[in-house]
C-alpha cells in the first residue's frame, strides 16, 4: 500500500528556528538581495530560496537567503538569478541614447555585434507578399541604450576597425 498519495512525507518547505537563526546571523541581519540591504530584526525576516520549493528547491542553508518582506514577494518563484537581474537598477539611459543617435548606422551596427544584439527589422507586407525591412536607426539605439553604457560605447569604438580611404582618381577632362 505503499503507492498512495496518503504515505507520502509532507514536503519540508521552510527552515526550521534555529536553521532561520543561523540564516540571519549569516546575512548579518540584513536582506540579502544586494539592491535592498534593509536592516532586519530577526523577526521580520523572511526566508527566501534560491531555488523555489515549487520548482525542487530543498529548505535548507545553502539554498535559502534571508529576504525583508518586501524582496520575497517580488522574487516569487522566480530563481535567485532571474530574481537579482530583475531588480538590476534601471540606467537613465537618456545620456546613452543621445550619444548613440550622433553614430552613424555603421557604428550603431558595429556595437550591436559586439554585444551580441540582435536587432530585428520590421516585416512589411507587400501587395504580392511580406518582406522584412533592416533595421531602423532608432531601433539600434534603443536596443543598445538598454544594454551598454556611456563608458562601453567609448571604449568599444576605440577597437572598431577604421575604412582605408580610397584615393580618388582625378578625372581626366582632356579629349586626347
Amino acid at each position: 500500500m505503499g503507492d498512495s498519495w496518503f504515505d507520502d512525507e509532507p514536503v519540508k518547505r521552510t527552515l526550521g528556528i534555529r536553521d532561520k537563526q543561523i540564516l540571519w546571523e549569516k546575512a548579518r541581519h540584513k536582506c540579502e538581495n544586494p539592491f535592498c540591504g534593509k536592516t532586519l530584526d530577526f523577526t521580520e525576516m523572511q526566508v527566501g530560496h534560491k531555488t523555489a520549493a515549487s520548482k525542487g528547491g530543498k529548505a535548507n542553508l545553502k539554498n535559502c537567503v534571508c529576504l525583508c518582506y518586501k524582496c520575497n514577494k517580488l522574487q516569487g518563484t522566480d530563481n535567485w538569478e532571474k530574481f537579482l537581474r530583475k531588480q538590476k537598477p534601471q540606467l537613465d539611459n537618456s545620456k546613452t541614447k543621445n550619444i548613440l543617435r550622433n553614430l552613424s548606422s555603421n557604428k550603431l551596427k558595429f556595437l550591436a555585434k559586439k554585444f551580441n544584439l540582435n536587432v530585428k527589422g520590421k516585416t512589411e507586407e507587400g501587395f504580392f507578399e511580406n518582406y522584412k525591412k533592416p533595421p531602423s536607426k532608432i531601433q539600434y539605439v534603443n536596443a543598445l541604450a538598454k544594454t551598454i553604457s556611456e563608458d562601453e560605447i567609448t571604449s568599444s569604438l576605440k577597437d572598431m576597425p577604421q575604412p582605408v580611404k580610397k584615393r580618388k582618381r582625378k578625372a581626366n577632362n582632356s579629349f586626347w
